[in-house]
């Protein structure tokens, strides 16, 4: 009985662990030649990991947008951003993909520009969902939770950050003395469920928990450390699916 008080709060359901859990070995169980983002870098909000500067909005959205293939592995297929065109109103969707002549077009929301962490993760979502398009397999529970899974593939890709600081399912607007709304991205998963993902996938993958904690919104280092703790506890490593060969 003492054991059990001073075990960590597992801060999510059993269900929603076990299918993070589950999103990450399906990534993991893919060929090696499918993982192009292997072994995954933590992106972080540095300098070094988005480089240059640009002359107009849009050439900083092609920057971050290049930046965020680059972390992807996915720099060599064929893709490329639109810029935003005419008056009309934007869609409410930060990002859009289509295909034409075997070249992929994403199209933004240029609001978003005045959200850099925003933007990341719109782009890292939708880059991931392009890389679940491409494998056989089904991803574990995938009818209906499309977006989620592309949101924990983000994850398992290194973009975990960025999902986690901008997972806002209701838009906040700005006070009157405030500069006003700015666009925020279309979340699927909650802060929760994201900052627990980013805690497994350092725990997987041997990242310092430090450097991700430093770069996450305050609220959301207290469920980082919690969730963190409770993937090295030996309940948390019990609920680990079996190794495959």
């Amino acid at each position: 009985m003492l054991a059990r008080l001073f075990q960590p709060d597992p801060v999510l359901d059993v269900d929603t662990r076990e299918w993070i859990r589950a999103v990450f070995a399906w990534v993991d169980r893919q060929p090696a030649a499918d993982r192009p983002f292997d072994p995954p870098t933590l992106v972080q909000p540095i300098r070094e990991h988005f480089p240059g500067e640009a002359d107009s909005p849009h050439g900083m959205a092609e920057q971050v947008f290049a930046s965020v293939r680059r972390h992807a592995g996915l720099e060599q297929r064929a893709a490329r951003l639109a810029e935003p065109g005419g008056l009309a109103p934007q869609p409410v969707i930060a990002l859009g993909a289509a295909s034409t002549g075997g070249e992929r077009i994403f199209h933004y929301d240029p609001q978003l520009i005045g959200n850099r962490q925003a933007l990341v993760g719109t782009f890292a979502q939708e880059l991931a969902a392009w890389w679940v398009e491409g494998i056989r397999e089904p991803a574990p529970a995938a009818e209906g939770n499309a977006d989620a899974i592309a949101e924990l593939v983000a994850t398992r890709m290194g973009f975990g950050i960025f999902l986690a600081n901008t997972a806002f399912r209701v838009r906040v607007n700005g006070c009157g003395a405030c500069k006003g709304p700015s666009a925020d991205r279309d979340a699927d998963l909650g802060r929760d469920e994201l900052a627990w993902a980013l805690a497994l996938f350092c725990r997987d993958h041997g990242i310092a928990p430090a450097r991700a904690r430093a770069h996450l919104e305050s609220p959301l280092r207290t469920t980082f450390r919690k969730a963190w703790r409770y993937t090295g506890s030996r309940e948390g490593r019990e609920e680990r699916p079996a190794a495959t060969a």
